[in-house]
């Protein structure tokens, strides 16, 4: 394609992109410097309609672009791919996260809910596949009279920090506790967690209730680790968009990714073959995503599972700016997961 036709498309996807009506050549000649009068306009856009880049809606004397138009716009964008990354931002996105984070979970909800108001779309996250498989150490921390921190640490990085309400245990109690528990939990694999017995002495018997409290989120970390998790967040974003006026069409969007199972099989992906994907309407495998862009990007790696973040919007969004913010948050949870 040559460059004025490129140039042309580029006007009309940015223009679509900005206002959802028909682009006609007497817009781009008043909106556009292109550098060439009306009739040519008029002249490059039937071309680019023959050759499957434009769509004619009804009687329009204006034109909309096709998912093959986005993909070559897409394409075109990724040639400076290396502008999409911005260290600081991502450090930034980084410390926020970390900042308002407890634990894993707290991590990935945060990630989605920050992707999802920057982007105005609907965020979502699935985690990696985790390769521990034993608890490496158990840690008590005596915060106040009342509260006690419990840290978990798994056999290859995974930590669970958890708050515990505690009532007239002493210090040395507390000590002795944290003690036991690393003796019996620590190097055992988790799936004898769950069936553990903790034997204590007759003057321990009155903490029994706080030691099987301790076990039992143990054994909640098993689950957890061994688990593959989907995040989501900013469902209801997708009414900013005129594509998604008609309420029958949100219910349904709406619906598809409520449904945990169908949303994974959507969204999983075992090749990524770039550091940002991006999947336009048709190229979407599910019927319902076929309207919509799915932009993600891995930000690690474990059994063959990866670990995405990413968002969907309707076909016509911002694919400049939000590649980057898709890219600067997979960069932001890859380090931040270091740190934690």
């Amino acid at each position: 394609m040559d460059t004025r036709k490129i140039n042309i498309l580029n006007a009309i996807i940015e223009a679509y992109i900005d206002m959802p009506t028909p682009v006609g050549s007497r817009t781009l000649s008043k909106e556009y410097n292109l550098g060439v009068s009306s009739a040519t306009i008029r002249n490059e856009m039937a071309d680019l309609e023959d050759l499957g880049f434009l769509n004619k809606p009804h009687q329009s004397a204006g034109r909309v672009p096709s998912d093959k138009a986005y993909r070559f716009y897409v394409d075109e964008l990724f040639k400076n791919f290396n502008t999409f990354h911005d260290i600081e931002s991502s450090e930034k996105i980084k410390e926020r996260l970390l900042f308002n984070s407890r634990n894993l979970e707290e991590f990935y909800k945060n990630s989605v809910n920050l992707l999802a108001n920057i982007s105005s779309c609907t965020a979502y996250l699935i985690t990696p596949q985790k390769a521990d498989t034993k608890i490496k150490r158990l840690t008590l921390v005596k915060l106040d009279e009342s509260t006690a921190l419990l840290v978990l640490i798994g056999d290859k990085g995974v930590i669970e920090r958890y708050f515990l309400e505690i009532n007239d245990i002493s210090d040395e109690d507390f000590y002795f506790i944290e003690k036991v528990l690393n003796e019996k939990i620590s190097g055992i694999n988790f799936n004898e967690i769950e069936s553990l017995k903790i034997s204590v002495s007759d003057d321990m018997i009155k903490h029994g209730k706080f030691i099987s409290d301790i076990v039992k989120i143990a054994s909640q970390f098993n689950k957890k680790v061994s688990s593959i998790d989907i995040y989501y967040d900013g469902l209801t974003n997708i009414l900013n968009f005129d594509e998604y006026k008609d309420l029958d069409k949100a219910r349904n969007f709406m619906s598809l990714v409520e449904d945990r199972d169908s949303l994974f099989q959507i969204l999983e992906n075992d090749n990524f073959t770039s550091d940002v994907e991006v999947i336009i309407g048709s190229e979407n495998s599910a019927s319902l995503m076929k309207e919509n862009t799915i932009i993600r990007a891995p930000f690690s790696k474990e059994h063959g599972i990866y670990g995405s973040i990413g968002l969907i919007g309707p076909v016509r969004i911002d694919y400049m700016r939000l590649v980057k913010v898709v890219k600067i948050f997979s960069d932001a949870v890859r380090s931040g997961l270091k740190e934690m």
